[in-house]
This record gives C-alpha cells, sequence and structure tokens, in this order.
C-alpha cells in the first residue's frame, strides 16, 4: 500500500472536512424547512388509554394545538403537564409524522373514599387523592377515621404520619378481591377497627396488625360461608387466633 505523502494527507483531511460540513449545511437547510414548513403542520392529537378524562381535558393540559408545527412542540413540556393531573399515572406521546400527535395514558382508578366532615375524598390503590367531593359513590367502600387533614388533590396518604397501616389495609384487601366486598370501614381506632361488608355482616377485626395475614384469612372466612350459606350475623377477629363466626337467630 502506497503511503501518502504529507501534502496529500492535507488534501484528504480537506476534503472529508468539506463532507463534513456540507452534510451539515444539508441537515440544517432540511431542518429549517421542517420547522416552518405546513407539510409539518399538527392536523390531528389523538388520546388513547382515557376513560374518567375526556379527550379536551387531555388536550387541553398538554397544550399542544393543531395548526403548530410538529417540531416545534415539547413533547417533555407536554408529558409534565398532564402527569400533573390527578387521574393521570403515566403518560406518552409521541409524533406520528407528518401531522399528528399520539397521547396514550394510563389512567388512576377509583378504589375507594374517606369520609370527612361533609367532604368525601376518593383514592385510588396507592393511596393518591383523585377527587374531592360533596357526594358519597355508592359503588365505593367508605372509609371513616383515616386521617387526611392537610391532604391535597394529588397528594399521598402516606403524606401523613400513621397512614401506613391504613394504606397498607387498602393495598391488601384490592390485591385479594376483598375490598370490593366491604361497604363501611371504621378506622377510628386502629386498635378496634370495624367492617360491614356488602351482605350486611359485621367483622370485628381487631388490631390494625399483621395485616396480611388478616386480611386472606378473612377471605377465606366469607368464602367458606358463602359457600356453605351460612346465615352470618357477625364475624369475631378479635377473640383470639380463630375467627368466630356469629349466626343469626332463626
Amino acid at each position: 500500500m502506497k503511503k501518502l505523502t504529507r501534502v496529500e494527507k492535507k488534501r484528504k483531511r480537506r476534503k472529508f472536512l468539506f463532507r463534513i460540513f456540507l452534510l451539515c449545511i444539508i441537515a440544517l437547510t432540511i431542518g429549517i424547512y421542517a420547522i416552518n414548513s405546513d407539510f409539518f403542520v399538527i392536523r390531528d392529537i389523538s388520546v388513547y388509554g382515557n376513560n374518567k378524562l375526556t379527550n379536551e381535558e387531555i388536550i387541553f393540559a398538554t397544550p399542544i394545538n393543531i395548526g403548530e408545527n410538529i417540531f416545534r412542540v415539547s413533547l417533555k413540556n407536554a408529558q409534565a403537564n398532564l402527569v400533573k393531573l390527578p387521574y393521570v399515572k403515566e403518560v406518552k406521546i409521541k409524533r406520528k409524522y407528518p401531522k399528528d400527535i399520539i397521547v396514550n395514558i394510563s389512567e388512576r382508578k377509583e378504589t375507594a373514599q374517606i369520609k370527612k366532615d361533609f367532604s368525601i375524598i376518593v383514592i385510588d390503590y396507592e393511596g393518591y387523592i383523585l377527587d374531592i367531593r360533596d357526594y358519597e359513590d355508592e359503588k365505593l367502600p367508605m372509609f371513616y377515621g383515616i386521617s387526611i387533614d392537610g391532604i391535597n388533590i394529588t397528594d399521598n396518604l402516606n403524606k401523613i404520619e400513621g397512614n401506613k397501616d391504613n394504606l397498607e389495609f387498602i393495598i391488601e384487601s384490592t390485591d385479594i378481591g376483598l375490598l370490593t366486598k366491604m361497604d363501611e370501614i371504621y378506622m377510628v381506632d386502629n386498635n378496634n377497627i370495624n367492617i360491614v361488608l356488602n351482605n350486611g355482616i359485621n367483622v370485628a377485626f381487631g388490631p390494625i396488625n399483621n395485616v396480611e395475614y388478616k386480611l386472606k384469612l378473612l377471605n377465606e372466612v366469607i368464602k367458606d360461608i358463602e359457600k356453605k350459606e351460612l346465615s352470618c350475623k357477625m364475624i369475631l377477629m378479635d377473640k383470639g387466633d380463630n375467627p368466630i363466626i356469629v349466626l343469626k337467630e332463626e
């Protein structure tokens, strides 16, 4: 292989640098054209995965507008704005060239409600505050006694010290499908939890300790009562290690 002279090396390097410069000019020209061209003007914003929030609410919160250049909008800022909405858990936004924006939403779901004076605080499975209302939802179990002073929408129950066990109760009972069987849960005294099931059975749950085990045990007891079609009035879990079933008087 022939060894290049010093002059040839300089000439070769100049050609290489010129090509790089030319590519940069071409890329810059294409970029300027794309940013200013009507060909890349947004014509549609599609939203997927939302049930609670409307398309209009989500699009307004981005804010990305029809008619903007698709390269000028900040997807990062749009995502940051959307996750501030109480019902939004995760969001992904992408450009679909040349003219469309795709928004994929993962929403938080209403899991329970907490009674506080004349207000109803709606929470999700993880304990995030989704809404504060003046009316009850008959489909959601109602909690009494959980501390929510100073909590605002989008805050988590864990913001207040002492709610850890209460939140564990909500998460564990949801995981095993037990929470949907509950109508009212009284947590005014965490050493004496009381539950009213949808079928009217009262449960003396006792202290809020060993939550996972006690909830699974309660769930099995309820299944056994349903299977045997027992006319049950109460389930006592505060009188020892074994639950006591109190039947209705005939």
